[in-house]
């Protein structure tokens, strides 16, 4: 069996994207070619721009760095049962190890990415598989400072820009943990606890800082129901509940 990058005992085992050919030699044939396909579409499309994201800059901007200059993306491939009790645990132990991955330097630890595929999942498997493991999780992912994502071809999860945009559609179901990042603040408004990670990560002291921060976003449109969110998360006084 090739070695693969911090692999642990009991722990499920992570594939480094910079010698993802080496480490995954001993995979499955469908898992090693998905691997390649996913890894060429973060090279090819999330880390350049896109015209249809109603915004400057690539689809990712972290994606380019994590890749060349920090090398810290890693995959994972499940391989267990296909339900969501049984994946919720691997997401979980992923999450509780994610802080200890290198690197760990101050700048180069917020490129930090692991990108669970799914290789035996049907690529229409996404809203019975990775749509309720992701609702699931991100209460408890975010309050950890980390974001997890999920990532299907046919996603219908709008752009933030641009309506008519999926962000989210991916060659092959994914769920992805990674750092959570300042410009992340438009994506946690569909839940309270989601916020409330965000501004104890952040340290944003009131409302008002808050929604100057929404202000400098610069999205044409806010999610529905955001006001809900913003007052559940705030005291009548307007300080961090």
């Amino acid at each position: 069996m090739n070695p693969r990058i911090d692999e642990m005992a009991g722990e499920p085992e992570l594939i480094s994207a910079n010698q993802l050919v080496e480490q995954s030699a001993d995979l499955p044939a469908n898992a090693r070619a998905q691997l390649l396909e996913v890894l060429t579409w973060l090279q090819t499309y999330i880390a350049k721009p896109n015209p249809l994201l109603g915004r400057k800059g690539h689809v990712c901007p972290f994606v380019g760095p994590a890749l060349a200059r920090f090398r810290a993306i890693r995959f994972h491939v499940y391989q267990g049962e296909l339900h969501p009790a049984a994946v919720e645990p691997v997401m979980r132990a992923l999450a509780a190890r994610f802080p200890t991955l290198p690197p760990t330097t101050e700048v180069g630890r917020e490129f930090r990415a692991i990108l669970t595929l799914f290789p035996d999942l049907p690529n229409d498997g996404g809203p019975m598989l990775i749509d309720p493991v992701h609702f699931a999780l991100k209460p408890e992912i975010t309050a950890q400072g980390l974001m997890i994502g999920q990532f299907y071809p046919g996603c219908l999860e709008p752009g933030l820009h641009n309506p008519d945009y999926r962000p989210l559609e991916a060659p092959h179901p994914m769920l992805v943990i990674r750092s959570m990042q300042l410009t992340d603040l438009m994506f946690l408004f569909s839940r309270p606890e989601c916020l409330l990670a965000y501004i104890r990560k952040f340290d944003v002291s009131s409302r008002d800082e808050l929604m100057a921060r929404v202000a400098a976003a610069d999205i044409p449109k806010l999610p529905t129901r955001w006001e809900e969110v913003v007052d559940a998360a705030f005291r009548p006084d307007g300080n961090v509940d």
